[in-house]
């Protein structure tokens, strides 16, 4: 069982969105972190915020972190102190979470910036650029060296032909650089190869624009999530090039079996991966776990009779993003509503988690549906944008 124990709206203007809510606490491997020291967020008025994860007061603000602000990731793990942003002024900005005060700035070839990955250890940046025209047009991945941000390092020019979605590392091979797009693709890059020819790994065509992409951690397969609400699982190649891949699990559209309108993300509470499905129609958002048999390779399903129920959700706007911190067994949730909201769960991260409505969700439904009808006919926020 589960109750939403805060809920606040930061002090953003009205009608603002939220994009991306992170931990800044020390991550200790891809799946675990220290217990949450803060939480950072982004949000449409182009500010990063800095939150109490316990009040969720704010005790920070940059307010123009970037011109257009579409991205939010970690910029080191031990000691975490320095959080990236970057947006469509094509600019990466690296802040100091304790002194607010920006350390380094990288100007990207193009302006943009609609994904981002970074990591400290190996002074390793990256980002993908969106593509702003209807049809084909290139849409490049640069990678630099922290250490000389003049100028990229490497430049993928040719690979992607519409907005970069997602980027994300290999967990065990850090030269490894996956990479997902509207165009359908998602890329797999040797990043210690110059030539963009010779650092296209692997190429997997998911059929439909990709909103998400990545490694399903602590697995080197690879699941990808379009925007038209189809899931898929894929394995990374071989390395063996006599060794065939097996063929993907992919689950189509899933609104139907899964019960929603929208898949959020996917989400890990611990090492246990779930989808985080929405329909805003029924203010609700649900975390379904994702397990993978013992049997033949990518035999992924999903299990619905352990669902995690978060009723109230955002009211009738979508989640944007989620967050869960398991020392506390605490999950934030951030949306189109423009407030953050905090779930206090009690069972293990690997149990099935009831979660009723707060007292918060029931007093805000009718400010939000009021809210969702001033912004109904809005054309210039897109459902996936920024990614």
């Amino acid at each position: 069982m589960a109750v939403q124990t805060f809920n606040s709206d930061i002090g953003l203007p009205p009608n603002s969105y939220i994009y991306r809510i992170i931990s800044t606490a020390a991550r200790l491997d891809p799946l675990s972190y220290s217990k949450t020291d803060q939480l950072a967020i982004i949000s449409s008025d182009d500010s990063l915020r800095f939150l109490d994860p316990a009040s969720l007061k704010v005790n920070g603000v940059v307010k123009a972190a970037n011109n257009s602000i579409t991205c939010l990731e970690r910029a080191n793990d031990a000691p975490s102190n320095v959080i990236a942003t970057a947006g469509r002024d094509g600019l990466i900005r690296y802040w100091d979470q304790r002194s607010r005060q920006k350390v380094l700035e990288i100007q990207s070839p193009n302006k943009l910036i609609s994904s981002l990955v970074c990591d400290a250890q190996n002074n390793f940046v990256a980002a993908g650029i969106e593509n702003p025209e209807d049809g084909p047009h290139e849409s490049p991945v640069y990678v630099w060296d922290q250490r000389n941000p003049s100028a990229p390092l490497r430049s993928f020019l040719e690979s992607h032909t519409d907005t970069v979605t997602s980027l994300q590392l290999h967990p065990t091979l850090p030269t490894l650089l996956l990479s997902s797009s509207t165009d359908g693709l998602v890329n797999i890059f040797d990043t210690s190869q110059a030539e963009e020819e010779d650092a296209l790994y692997q190429v997997i065509n998911h059929g439909s624009a990709i909103a998400h992409a990545g490694f399903m951690y602590p697995s080197t397969d690879i699941f990808a999530v379009g925007t038209d609400e189809t899931m898929s699982f894929y394995a990374l190649q071989s390395q063996k090039e006599e060794e065939e891949e097996p063929a993907p699990k992919a689950f189509g559209d899933v609104r139907e079996p899964l019960g929603c309108e929208y898949l959020a993300k996917m989400h890990w509470v611990g090492s246990q991966p779930f989808i985080a499905t929405g329909k805003h129609s029924e203010c609700r958002l649900d975390l379904v776990p994702i397990r993978k048999g013992a049997g033949a390779p990518l035999q992924y399903e999903y299990d619905l009779t352990k669902s995690v129920r978060l009723s109230g959700a955002h009211g009738e706007e979508i989640v944007r993003d989620l967050f869960t911190d398991t020392h506390t067994q605490t999950t934030y949730t951030v949306g189109e509503d423009g407030h953050v909201r905090a779930w206090k769960t009690k069972a293990s991260t690997d149990e099935s988690m009831d979660i009723d409505e707060g007292a918060d969700a029931k007093k805000d439904k009718k400010d939000r549906k009021e809210k969702r009808k001033e912004k109904k006919d809005k054309k210039d926020k897109k459902r996936y944008e920024p990614y």
